[in-house]
């Protein structure tokens, strides 16, 4: 309770119903508050760690045992339940550019990558919130390099030669799955791959390839089906830890209870878009609106993509595409749909209510196809290629610093606010 002049009301009394009012925060705001989903996410984190009663189950638990790594470490605030999400999105900036170097054997363009990847909006915003897409976007992405590894390893050496990198996408794959259900979506684009690489050795007519073929299937068990499984299992130890007599057939039920939620949930969302709205941004996901501040500004967060790397990615991605169907495609580019077409299509066939961030790990593969596309050109016109990186890279980071205040919730002019609505469905200020 405040007084007119604003302050704070001393209590007596009371005893802890009446604690800690040195605490109370003078505005409330996303900088000490919880905003959009990680009312549900932050708070699982902590009644994890407190072996409470979870409220929400609608997703694996991995990644909100991440979330609760970071209030066990920082308390229950907001960099306590936003730490880990911050690391892991840091941490797909490195990733990005080793799967970049990997595939495009141009370290210049993987930094160039890395740098286009790091000045996205979507990756910046979705690492500041309580919520479990950048756990498993950041598990697909480092699936995407292992497996790429494993291909380039196995034709050039054979399976055998393979192991390390199978084993380790498999890891990645279990990750994934633990995190969010959209991980099993991208098992769907590695299993493609690693039966075509399988193919492709075959046509290399290798006179052992009937061992090696033993090896690939008997390793596929092993690794992308029962370590996935053992990994995804023991994400549930939180519950166990909770209550020792939790076992499987409580495990179960809670795949059921997800399967339900997801499958016959009805509920509608203002700010909710179809998948094939998504590649256009044609409508942002707006998270927060602040409030009591001075006349004539305004603060939002909103999830939205740079344009430089969402429309240049997209436009990349469609001219791979018409090669690959005349004829004239490459292993890489088609590498690189099928991993995309993993993430997307699954979508298609998706009735309820669904955002933008789920485009998230389908981002970073049409941003590779970018990359693919600039190192076509270089080979073609070198000076056109590195001057063209340039000026994408500079306008990205135009660009982000001009939309930095609906990425982090900064309170701007009117006038800043205005230019940011690109367009009629870019509703995430409420302006005069």
């Amino acid at each position: 309770f405040r007084d007119a002049d604003g302050a704070l009301l001393p209590v007596s009394g009371g005893g802890a119903l009446c604690d800690e009012q040195a605490l109370v925060p003078d505005t409330i705001s996303q900088l000490n508050s919880m905003y959009f989903d990680e009312i549900y996410h932050g708070r699982t984190g902590y009644e994890m760690l407190h072996k409470m009663s979870v409220y929400e189950t609608t997703h694996p638990p991995l990644g909100k045992v991440f979330i609760m790594l970071g209030i066990a470490v920082f308390g229950m605030n907001g960099f306590g339940w936003r730490v880990a999400g911050a690391l892991f999105g840091a941490a797909m900036v490195p990733l990005f550019y080793l799967l970049g170097r990997r595939l495009t054997r141009r370290p210049w363009l993987a930094l160039v990558g890395a740098a286009l990847f790091g000045l996205d909006f979507m990756r910046f915003t979705q690492s500041r919130i309580a919520t479990i897409d950048v756990y498993v976007t950041f598990f697909i992405l480092l699936g995407a390099y292992f497996m790429l590894w494993y291909a380039q390893t196995v034709l050039q050496k054979g399976v055998r030669a393979a192991i390390l990198p199978m084993a380790l996408c498999g890891v990645a794959f279990g990750l994934g799955c633990a995190s969010k259900w959209t991980g099993i979506y991208a098992g769907a684009g590695l299993a493609v791959v690693y039966f075509w690489v399988l193919y492709a050795r075959w046509r290399q007519q290798q006179p052992d390839f009937g061992r090696e073929a033993a090896l690939a299937i008997g390793g596929g068990v092993v690794f992308f089906v029962a370590v996935p499984l053992v990994i995804y299992l023991a994400s549930y130890l939180p519950y166990v830890w909770r209550d020792p007599s939790f076992g499987l057939a409580d495990w179960w039920e809670c795949q059921m209870s997800m399967f339900r939620y997801h499958s016959q949930l009805v509920a509608t969302h203002s700010f909710e878009s179809r998948w094939y709205t998504w590649p256009l941004m044609l409508r942002p996901v707006w998270y927060y609106m602040g409030s009591g501040l001075p006349q004539g500004t305004y603060a939002s967060i909103a999830v939205l993509g740079n344009p430089v790397v969402w429309w240049g990615g997209l436009a990349a991605l469609l001219a791979m595409g018409r090669r690959i169907l005349c004829g004239k495609g490459s292993r890489r580019g088609a590498f690189v749909w099928v991993l995309f077409l993993a993430q997307l299509l699954p979508w298609v066939l998706v009735t309820r209510c669904t955002f933008l961030y789920h485009y998230f790990p389908s981002l970073g593969f049409t941003l590779l196809a970018l990359l693919l596309w600039l190192a076509r050109l270089e080979r073609r016109r070198p000076q056109l290629a590195r001057g063209l990186t340039v000026a994408m890279v500079a306008l990205a980071a135009v660009l982000f610093v001009w939309f930095y205040p609906v990425l982090a919730g900064v309170p701007v002019s009117e006038g800043w606010a205005r230019s940011l609505l690109w367009m009629p469905s870019w509703g995430f200020y409420i302006l005069p």
